[in-house]
């Protein structure tokens, strides 16, 4: 074989492996990108030191150093968004979440029991409750329908036995009964005088002044 021949023969097996070397790489490419893009069939977990969390098709989950769920991200049970806080215990403690697209801040004791919750009614007035250990309201401030600010107070029946609230000719006073009669009216009257009421336990008034 001459030199002439040697040379081009050398010329066409570098081009021949400069073409594989390029498919592979291109291969390689191909196979990285769809790893990458692969669905994740399973939850990701992340481990350290002070705990763990874990990424599911539910949420996020965030455990401490001896395995307590401690905070949950996600979708609850109902399909509601939620964000939920648990004690050492485990214990649900506080919960954020849209409950039919009305926002709610819910605190519950070591009992599991509601016991503060801040929200927005469906006429989108902002309320404050406190419940009893029996989950019966007991004190709430709200802006009432005419949006005027309320605060109200129950006995452990969960009906009202007192509430406040104001205007701008001024405030007053109104207290009920156990069956819900309203024994007394103090305060500013829509004339802009100022007096009380003293009712039975029929309604009846038996004093008034002015």
């Amino acid at each position: 074989m001459n030199e002439d021949a040697l040379v081009a023969r050398i010329a066409r097996l570098e081009a021949v492996a400069r073409r594989d070397r390029t498919f592979a790489l291109g291969s390689l490419v191909v196979l990285l990108a769809t790893a990458q893009t692969a669905p994740v069939s399973g939850p990701i977990a992340v481990a350290g030191a002070s705990g763990s969390a874990t990424i599911g098709a539910a949420g996020l989950v965030v455990r401490d150093a001896n395995k307590v769920a401690r905070q949950d991200v996600g979708l609850d049970s109902s399909g509601y968004p939620s964000l939920d806080f648990q004690d050492a215990a485990g214990k649900l403690r506080e919960s954020m979440y849209l409950l039919k697209d009305r926002p709610v801040l819910r605190q519950f004791d070591s009992n599991g029991k509601r016991r503060a919750e801040a929200f927005l009614t469906l006429t989108d007035n902002p309320e404050f409750a406190i419940s009893d250990a029996a989950e019966n309201a007991r004190l709430s401030i709200f802006q009432g329908d005419k949006d005027l600010p309320e605060f109200a107070l129950y006995g452990s029946d969960a009906k009202v036995r007192a509430y406040i609230s104001s205007d701008d000719a001024g405030s007053f006073l109104v207290m009920k009964d156990g069956n819900g009669v309203t024994r007394l009216d103090m305060g500013t009257y829509t004339s802009g005088a100022v007096g009380i009421d003293v009712r039975n336990a029929a309604g009846t008034e038996v004093y008034s002044k002015p």
